[in-house]
């Protein structure tokens, strides 16, 4: 069974088994769940005669089985019952609905955009009137507007993602076809300082690591929190920066977890036990984390940037051009984004440079496609981006961000900050993370994965 069907019969099974019973907190965390709730009390005020069909278009298949199956699940714990159609269109589940004895007919599409699963349709009478002749007459009611929507998460994304493998492109490069949907994957009681993923657990699965000022958490595929360790033992800062700022880096061979916030003296490096839920310290950092590899550098006194010398994975030095907000090393690839929105891109350690600019500060490579080759994945190099926007573009010989990005999409309110790729399901296509920090103090991670086009 695939992991989509997966996660449909799980919440089939959550809301048939105690739909009428459970208190409304089993609920709370899970999208469809919650929309099929807010659906089923829409029937109700539009005073739904049962028995009720369901029509939904939009999505993929998996999306369209999982709230079709729930929200069949809660209608008929409300004496409702509900049919499913199978249909090709929305007007043909009309006769269909009448075919199998319906009395009234949802029809909805679906959808996951900004962040949320929405679904938009309307509600009529299917009744036909004896003295209508040939031609059915609809019923003046029940009639009306549906239209809900809900925070989307993990399980949505999942459901709503492309699946399978990613089929060989022979169309150019920046021709590709690419959609990111987005939900949120958790919120920190903190602004984030820094992000990092990377298989912790063994699992061949990517774990997320977000770094605040005196905390550092790892969090599971779902947004389950492993772990979490507080910094406030470590040596405070001789000097420190005005915003929280950091290093963070899963490093291979065995897998650990190397954190450095600019509030402490040095960093630890870290391993994850799952079993008891903590991460362990195994050594101390006295060199900023840049990369897996173990590449390190050094935080400029005062200042939420690195200076520009490093040391490579191999202990050889390199030396950009300027000090860097932001480093992502994708073996062979090295990306360093400077303050003034520029970034330097090596094709590999030796390489002759790439200049290249409009690059926000959350910035990251990663192969989004599956395709052999990462992408830059970047957010506006404006100070404050009302919304902030992620960039996709393909890597090529020229300032890639010069060209129209293969991807392109506004972000929830919050300055966008850090950014970091995942492969958080294993399927060799990597999520993107995102960083953003709130209003009120306060961080989101929000994920953003492939999606049907």
């Amino acid at each position: 069974m695939s992991r989509a069907l997966l996660l449909a019969s799980v919440l089939a099974a959550r809301v048939a088994g105690a739909a009428s019973s459970a208190p409304p907190s089993v609920e709370q965390g899970a999208a469809v769940p919650r929309l099929a709730r807010e659906l089923t009390d829409d029937l109700r005020a539009l005073s739904a005669e049962a028995p009720v069909a369901l029509h939904l278009s939009g999505g993929t298949p998996e999306l369209r089985r999982a709230v079709g199956s729930v929200l069949a699940a809660r209608l008929a714990a409300a004496d409702l019952s509900p049919i499913v159609l199978e249909a090709p269109t929305p007007e043909a589940a009309e006769a269909a609905a009448r075919a199998q004895g319906a009395r009234t007919l949802a029809r909805l599409t679906l959808d996951v955009e900004a962040g949320a699963l929405r679904a938009r349709g309307d509600l009529l009478g299917t009744w036909v009137n004896f003295w209508s002749g040939r031609s059915p007459t609809r019923p003046p009611r029940p009639a009306g507007a549906l239209s809900a929507s809900v925070d989307a998460d993990p399980e949505v994304l999942a459901l709503a993602s492309v699946g399978g493998p990613p089929a060989p492109s022979t169309r150019p490069s920046g021709a590709r076809e690419m959609r990111l949907l987005g939900a949120t994957l958790a919120r920190l009681e903190s602004p984030v300082a820094a992000l990092a993923a990377g298989d912790l657990d063994g699992d061949g699965r990517d774990e997320l690591a977000a770094l605040t000022e005196h905390a550092v958490s790892v969090f599971a595929a779902d947004g389950r929190l492993l772990a979490r360790r507080e910094l406030e033992p470590l040596a405070p800062a001789s000097v420190t920066t005005r915003e929280p700022f950091g290093a963070l880096a899963v490093l291979s061979g065995p897998p650990r977890l190397a954190a450095w916030s600019t509030r402490h003296a040095h960093g630890e490096v870290l391993t994850l036990d799952t079993a008891r839920g903590v991460l362990k310290p195994v050594g101390v950092l006295d060199a900023a984390p840049l990369g897996p590899g173990g590449e390190r550098g050094a935080f400029v006194p005062g200042q939420t940037a690195f200076q520009p010398e490093l040391r490579l994975a191999d202990g050889k030095p390199l030396t950009a051009p300027a000090p860097f907000t932001t480093a992502s090393l994708v073996a062979p690839r090295l990306l360093f984004v400077h303050p003034d929105a520029t970034g330097t891109l090596y094709a590999r350690a030796g390489a002759a440079p790439l200049r290249l600019s409009s690059l926000g500060a959350g910035s990251a490579l990663g192969d989004l496609d599956g395709d052999g080759e990462p992408e830059l994945v970047t957010t506006s190099p404006l100070l404050r981006p009302s919304p902030d926007v992620l960039r996709v573009h393909a890597l090529q010989g020229t300032d890639t961000t010069t060209h129209e990005p293969l991807w392109q999409g506004a972000l929830p309110s919050g300055r966008a900050l850090v950014v970091v790729t995942a492969d958080l399901d294993g399927d060799d296509r990597r999520e993107v993370v995102v960083g953003l920090w709130k209003p009120d103090g306060t961080s989101e991670l929000f994920l953003l994965r492939q999606g049907a086009p």
